[in-house]
């Protein structure tokens, strides 16, 4: 689930976003929705003044957030050489870690699992690891009648302990449960069928002048509707779609709408895609086992790429050492052949925080 962003965020974001629910969909849109709504429900309650969202494509600029901004919530691993300077109990540690290219062969746990239910014939709606309030999940979701979940609960939950503790991942817990499609019956906003038709007619009379658009709807938060516009931040015509824009909004009676501009660094936007992609390769050991003590990892690319890895390690120099190997590790990951293609040469930066967002390496 990739998101484009027009805003960036700061390590302030990243930290708030890290405690927020992060999904990873199988290949089912009602899914996709079912996330964006919670997100939504999740961004609203934080807010002063609750408002209710009228469109999906404020929630679809949100879901993309979650990942180009930085929150590719997967983990660096790799070998480890032991150092006279590390403490017994940290060698400990660093001798567990896999052989650098050893690890990052293995799919992600949650992506053999589903396979693996899905062939053995379970009813499996979803599938996610989700990390929320500092808790890490597998979460599965069963389609069913209650009488069939119930029946296959234990075997499910059985299936995914036994994948994880065979990948000595003990930092999860299984979470089950059963999806009532009655719980999520959409009730479209007796608005939605006319703004569709506007950004029908937009799209259409921006076409016809060929301008280069990326994309143009109308979304936000009751009450606070408004035409987003986005377009290269190399685009020279924007007064001119606006105006367009414009036209068609008092041709329906909407001339009050306002419209957002967001000009987009197509560059950036590129790097972006590739980072997620450079992060969700990386692998999910750290992660997944408690010894590493790593809590999140995230990334940023401004203004140059930053992957900041979060832990639960106290700001000591015992554990400066340790950050410093972590570091290593991870570069020396990201300067074997297949990762050095897609970096295509970017200069960046890990930094490895201890609890209190201090900085250890």
């Amino acid at each position: 689930m990739k998101k484009r962003f027009n805003s960036f965020m700061d390590d302030s974001s990243l930290e708030k976003l890290n405690e927020e629910l992060v999904w990873k969909s199988k290949r089912k849109q009602k899914q996709k929705q079912r996330l964006l709504e919670a997100i939504d429900q999740l961004e609203r309650s934080e807010s002063v003044k609750p408002r209710n969202n009228i469109l999906p494509v404020k929630q679809n600029r949100l879901l993309r957030n979650v990942v180009y901004c930085g929150i590719a919530l997967v983990i660096l691993s790799g070998a480890f050489v032991s150092s006279a300077f590390v403490s017994p109990a940290m060698a400990q540690v660093a001798a567990k870690i896999p052989y650098l290219g050893e690890l990052f062969k293995q799919e992600p746990v949650s992506d053999v699992l589903y396979k693996e239910l899905e062939k053995k014939g379970y009813k499996i709606d979803s599938l996610g690891q989700t990390y929320y309030g500092g808790k890490k999940q597998i979460e599965i979701s069963v389609t069913g009648s209650e009488k069939y979940f119930k029946s296959v609960k234990g075997d499910i939950n059985k299936i995914a302990n036994d994948m994880l503790e065979a990948r000595h991942y003990d930092s999860y817990k299984v979470k089950i449960t059963r999806y009532d499609p009655a719980q999520y019956q959409y009730k479209p906003d007796p608005r939605q069928e006319k703004y569709d038709k506007i950004n029908e007619e937009i799209d259409k009379e921006l076409k016809k002048h060929n301008y280069h658009v990326l994309s143009v709807n109308m979304g936000g938060f009751d009450p606070d509707i408004k035409v987003e516009l986005e377009v290269p931040d190399t685009e020279k015509h924007i007064e001119e779609m606006k105006h367009i824009i414009t036209d068609v909004l008092a041709k329906n009676k909407e001339e009050k709408m306002p419209i957002k501009v967001y000009k987009i660094n197509l560059k950036k936007r590129e790097q972006e895609g590739r980072w997620g992609n450079i992060l969700n390769d990386v692998g999910e050991d750290l992660l997944g086992k408690e010894e590493y003590h790593v809590k999140m990892v995230g990334y940023s690319v401004h203004p140059e790429p930053q992957v900041f890895i979060y832990t639960s390690l106290s700001d000591s120099e015992e554990n400066k050492q340790f950050a410093n190997e972590l570091e290593g590790v991870i570069d020396e990951f990201l300067q074997t052949e297949d990762m050095k293609a897609k970096i295509k040469g970017d200069s960046y930066k890990v930094i490895i925080y201890a609890k209190g967002k201090k900085k250890l390496n």
